[in-house]
């Protein structure tokens, strides 16, 4: 029984841990999600105008959009971490 226990969560790790690595490139997420609309020039003139609030309304704002691409919950988390550490 331990055994099956230690696999399962051996392998919800990994999983976990999957998800994090894809969603965790934030400036990759930018590069891709952002770029479908606009430039990176203009996300780049907020960098020091924007804080994680203001980064996260804005975000929240442009993927409410008809047009906007999907991003999961952990995507969204990984583009405003990268956006808010930007200065």
């Amino acid at each position: 029984m331990r055994k099956v226990f230690v696999a399962w969560a051996c392998a919800l790790a990994l999983f976990l841990g999957t998800i994090q690595v894809f969603a965790g490139n934030g400036e990759e997420l930018v590069r891709t999600t952002c770029t479908r609309c606009h430039d990176l020039g203009r996300v780049r003139a907020a960098f020091a105008i924007k804080d994680r609030a203001a980064w996260s309304a804005t975000v929240a704002r442009m993927l409410a959009k008809p047009a906007a691409p999907a991003v999961s919950h952990e995507e969204y988390g990984a583009i405003i971490d990268w956006l808010a550490d930007q200065k």
